[in-house]
Parts: C-alpha cells; structure tokens; sequence
C-alpha cells in the first residue's frame, strides 16, 4: 500500500494535498461531524468516484478499491449510489 502524502510531503502537489485534508478535518472537526460520519462519507464518496471511472463495472471497481465484491454491493445498497452496472 502507498502511504498517503499526508505526513511530510516532498512534492508541491503533496504539499496542497496535505494543507487541503488538513482544512477540511479541521471544518469538520468545527461543524461537529463525527469520526464515524466522517469515514462513512469519504468511504461513498471513494467507492462513487470509483466506481464512475471505471462504468459502473462493480467488479473491477472491488478489485481497484481493494474490497470483496459483496462488499462492494453492500455498500452501494447502503449509502444508494447509482451507476453500478450488475
């Protein structure tokens, strides 16, 4: 697994990088969102985006995230994203 840029980042991209996920923990942080509604909104947002840039094809979108295809199909069922072609 690759180590996200978040730590001490080399590259000017990774530096912004960082400096915007910071930002943005620190808004939520403020707005009182929890880590769990955090984690469980990043996680649709990851799986959409996903599963947008590969057509709605759900099995190569497991295999890119890393994640069983049932668990996959839960997720989509779960948090009701649209696009994924069965």
């Amino acid at each position: 697994m690759n180590k996200l840029p978040f730590g001490e980042p080399s590259l000017s991209e990774d530096k912004e990088l960082s400096e915007n996920l910071r930002k943005l923990v620190e808004k939520l942080t403020f707005l009182g969102i929890t880590l769990k509604e955090a984690q469980n909104e990043i996680e649709r947002l990851y799986i959409e985006t996903t599963l947008k840039s590969l057509n709605g094809n759900r099995s190569r979108t497991a295999r890119k995230l890393g994640i069983h295809r049932n668990t996959l199909n839960a997720r989509i069922e779960e948090y009701k994203i649209e696009g994924g072609n069965e």
